[in-house]
């Protein structure tokens, strides 16, 4: 991690000396992770899309700003949010289908994603979050902890807290032989 930290420092601090080359490769590496913030906040995966281009583009006019290059993640994703905030007048929607579940499920996989749906929608912002850059991102606790700011141990124990709640939640909802 100390190796991906060094060489994300040091692609912040050439863009930030003017390589939009550099800006490009960090712009590439955090767009999945900020597709998925937008996409906690709004709950819909072309919206989540604009949020995220958006940010960036808000992030290479403000780059000169940033004080910290080493908070590059966590400063770039609070730009994301602040995006999707705005787009949705800080009002969370209704969760949406994203484009990757498949076109047609059966009624019991329509079924299952509804109740995960309202599951997600019973969670905190910020469990809701980490819950979809893990697992609808595949993110590492590495790369969301070089997103969100958060050591390791902290994520491990909020998704642990979140996953709890969600298979609440799911119980609740009648899918009690689901394990999270």
């Amino acid at each position: 991690m100390a190796s991906v930290g060094k060489e994300i420092n040091n692609l912040v601090r050439s863009a930030i000396a003017g390589d939009l080359d550099s800006f490009g490769e960090l712009a590439r590496r955090y767009y999945p992770a900020m597709v998925s913030i937008a996409y906690a906040i709004g709950r819909d995966h072309h919206a989540a899309e604009d949020a995220a281009q958006e940010a960036i583009g808000r992030a290479l006019v403000s780059l000169a700003k940033l004080r910290r290059p080493e908070r590059f993640g966590p400063w770039l994703c609070r730009i994301c949010r602040n995006v999707a905030y705005d787009m949705y007048n800080g009002k969370p929607q209704t969760a949406s289908t994203p484009d990757t579940i498949a076109p047609e499920p059966s009624e019991k996989d329509d079924n299952l994603l509804t109740a995960v749906n309202a599951a997600l929608d019973c969670l905190p912002k910020a469990s809701r979050e980490l819950v979809i850059l893990k697992y609808y991102t595949d993110l590492s606790y590495e790369q969301i902890s070089a997103v969100l700011g958060l050591s390791p141990a902290a994520i491990n124990g909020r998704l642990t807290r979140a996953k709890r709640k969600l298979a609440d939640c799911l119980r609740r909802n009648g899918f009690a032989e689901m394990r999270l």
